[in-house]
């Protein structure tokens, strides 16, 4: 396939039609198709809110209604399970013990000091004995 570099009319006014027999420059179209069975109707989102009743969305869609109702019934089953005490006492048996913290001073605690950090200091105070030295003068 060659693509028309001079669309004006220069040098090269040949073209050579695409495979396909479609032109590169054609509109192309979108749509939206639509999936069955897609959403729940508007009654079954209202009895999900507890706006409409259960007869309500059973007349309207059963298959939605039974599917929710399934999915509320593992919900609360899968709420009210609970760890096995074995299993517990495993888990808090692997957990280690923590030491309570004394309060330590600030001044005992260990420091760390950065290289710049310990630049500025420098500077600092050599900045500070020359202040001093010329007062002294």
């Amino acid at each position: 396939m060659v693509d028309n570099m001079f669309p004006e009319g220069g040098a090269d006014e040949r073209r050579r039609p695409d495979a396909g027999g479609t032109s590169r420059n054609s509109p192309m179209s979108d749509r939206e198709v639509p999936l069955a069975g897609g959403r729940p109707v508007l009654v079954v989102q209202q009895w999900l809110d507890g706006e409409a009743t259960d007869i309500a969305a059973r007349r309207t869609s059963p298959k939605d209604v039974e599917l929710w109702e399934r999915i509320n019934a593992e919900t609360e089953r899968r709420r009210r399970m609970t760890t096995p005490a074995p299993l517990y006492d495993r888990i808090m048996a692997a957990i280690p013990e923590a030491a309570p913290a004394e309060p330590v001073s600030w001044w005992r605690r260990p420091m760390s000091v950065t290289g710049s950090a310990l630049v500025a200091a420098a500077v600092g105070l050599l900045a500070v004995g020359a202040i001093i030295g010329a007062l002294l003068r």
